[in-house]
């Protein structure tokens, strides 16, 4: 017969189906809240932020704002060309 090595053992082997599924998914909500609490604490961190962050926030905000200046330029052709095609055709 095999002895279990600690009660925690003991109780999980006597867990059913329904249990067994609703521990790991208690466990995996108190990992989530752990690491969501931690990622919280790091970036509402008083006092001065940290520079590189600051400078890597700053290039992706670069980063965002040049594709968003792509994609503008190409709905304002778009359009355009939907105006003029809509005028040749005379489907105003």
């Amino acid at each position: 017969m095999k002895m279990p090595k600690n009660i925690q053992e003991d109780k999980s082997e006597k867990l059913g189906f329904f249990a067994r599924r609703k521990r790991a998914i208690d466990h995996y909500v108190a990992v989530r809240k752990e690491r969501s609490k931690e990622v919280r604490d790091y970036f509402a961190s008083e006092g001065e932020s940290d520079p590189e962050r600051l400078a890597a926030q700053r290039e992706r905000d670069k980063v965002f704002v040049q594709g968003l200046k792509k994609i503008g330029i190409g709905v304002i052709l778009f359009l355009v060309f939907y105006a003029i095609l809509r005028t040749i055709l005379g489907l105003w």
